[in-house]
Parts: C-alpha cells; sequence; structure tokens
C-alpha cells in the first residue's frame, strides 16, 4: 500500500497480511517487549507505551500478524499546533520486517493526519538507519536538519519532514 490510499481509523487487511489498527488495552504487553528492543529497559518502555495509549489513542497503530504485535506507530500533534505532528515511533518486529508492515502503518498514519488537516509531519531517525531513511522517502519525507545528540551523548539524529498540504511529486 502506497502513499494517499486513506485508511483512516478503519481496519487494514491486505491479503497475506498485517491487520492495521488502533491499540487496545490487550496489545500492552506485546508492544511493551517491541519497544524494549535489544536493549531490554522494560520499565522506560512499557512507561511510554502506557502514557502513549493514553494521550495518543487515535493515532497509535498497532500491526497484527497471526493475532500477535508484528509493529507499532505513534503519531502526535503538539498542542500549541495541531496543523503540524510528529512520528514518534514506527517498529517491526525483526522477523515481520519487508513485508510491507511499515508502510502499512505509515501509510495509515499519514492519511488519520491528512483528515486531521495536518500540514506538515517531521520524525526523528538514526543517521545510520539507512532502511528507515529509505522508506520515509518513499512517502515523499526529506532530511531537514542533522542535531548532533539530539538524545545525548552519541544519539544523533537526523530530522526528516514532509508537507502534506502541496500536491504529491511523481
Amino acid at each position: 500500500m502506497g502513499p494517499g490510499r486513506a485508511q483512516s481509523r478503519e481496519w487494514l487487511n491486505r491479503p497475506m497480511g498485517a491487520l492495521i489498527r488502533l491499540f487496545a488495552q490487550a496489545d500492552f504487553p506485546g508492544i511493551c517487549l517491541l519497544e524494549m528492543g535489544e536493549r531490554g529497559a522494560q520499565y522506560p518502555a512499557c512507561v511510554f507505551i502506557r502514557q502513549a495509549s493514553v494521550l495518543y489513542p487515535k493515532t497509535f497503530l498497532v500491526a497484527l500478524e497471526n493475532g500477535e504485535p508484528a509493529g507499532y506507530c505513534i503519531g502526535a500533534m503538539p498542542q500549541d499546533n495541531y496543523r503540524e505532528a510528529w512520528i514518534l515511533r514506527l517498529k517491526v518486529s525483526a522477523p515481520y520486517r519487508r513485508r510491507h508492515i511499515g508502510s502499512d502503518l505509515l501509510s495509515t498514519l499519514l492519511a488519520e493526519f491528512k483528515q486531521k488537516e495536518v500540514s506538515a509531519v517531521q520524525l526523528s531517525v538514526a543517521p545510520g538507519n539507512t532502511g528507515a531513511q529509505a522508506l520515509y522517502r518513499l512517502f515523499g519525507f526529506e532530511v531537514a536538519a542533522f542535531h548532533k545528540g539530539y538524545f545525548g551523548d552519541g544519539e544523533d539524529r537526523l530530522i526528516m519532514a514532509l508537507r502534506l498540504d502541496q500536491p504529491c511529486r511523481t
């Protein structure tokens, strides 16, 4: 599924693919495991997921594969400017990568942002995460800035941005 195909607030069933839907409390344990990732920091991961489920219930998407969480995406809009949004997380579990789950999550979130009349979306990505950068570029995101130590020492980030209020490039 590519950019521009609206699936806002609907369950997205792709043949032989993941089911995309809003986060439900039953997803909490599985999404916490995905958030912990290889670092294994349970408390901060679970706190973030719990708080995100309360603060962003309409832009917290989960991808299910065979009933199990395969990935998730969290979007947010600043309280003082609802025309701009951020993608806070987009994670797909390693066994489910390269199955279009990330692009389905991203497409669904962007459709939700468009419905809410968001005009610009930003995200941060590690400079070495070329796979994620390639996915974001497919949707029209461009590098807007580089921040050394964005999340602390050794945690540099690229800020990528997308305008939703302009025609798509073809």
